[in-house]
């Protein structure tokens, strides 16, 4: 799966073949087909496993008894050490999922809208904390949860075209803007 997503990365989903990367892999391409039925099954295999590592860990980093934006802070610099360690994956992802073509859409975007949800819902569970507790203002935390992802993925999306040195630096940026707002 490293040498598909090393692949993947340089040369996009489409122009990489499993014949490239079995030969990065130092395998056969029957070994390879052995192991995944396809380029799509490689992608989406080398998708769950990092999307899941990272959902596990922002969920044992929750805590009810926190405030929201403890919370948020919290799960911020986790993510942030997690894109920053996986790069490469992550503007993989992120490209895949800009993709204009609605054929490439349905046949690569259904399992990894089912992992955003997982994510979506992780979310939403702590601004439907937040509004409870009066830390957020009394709206639908799906809408809540929109403007924070929004933000948030602003953020990291400049940062893997380059155009931030830091996401680090950015971060009680991304914080504060969710939770106080431009309002001077």
């Amino acid at each position: 799966m490293e040498a598909a997503l090393d692949l993947f990365s340089k040369r996009g989903f489409h122009n990489t073949t499993m014949a490239q990367v079995a030969q990065r892999a130092g395998v056969g391409v029957g070994t390879l087909y052995q192991h995944f039925q396809g380029k799509e099954e490689l992608y989406h295999s080398l998708l769950e496993e990092k999307c899941t590592r990272l959902l596990n860990t922002l969920l044992a980093l929750v805590k009810e008894e926190d405030s929201t934006e403890e919370n948020l802070e919290r799960l911020l610099t986790a993510q942030i050490d997690f894109v920053e360690k996986h790069r490469s994956f992550f503007k993989l992802y992120l490209s895949e999922q800009l993709a204009t073509l609605e054929a490439v859409r349905e046949k690569l975007g259904l399992k990894a809208d089912v992992i955003y949800a997982r994510f979506f819902q992780l979310f939403q569970g702590i601004m439907d904390q937040g509004v409870k507790r009066g830390e957020l203002r009394d709206l639908p935390s799906v809408h809540l949860t929109r403007a924070y992802m929004g933000i948030l993925n602003s953020f990291f999306f400049d940062w893997l075209k380059g155009n931030l040195d830091s996401l680090r630096e950015n971060q009680k940026t991304i914080l504060s803007l969710f939770m106080k707002g431009a309002k001077k």
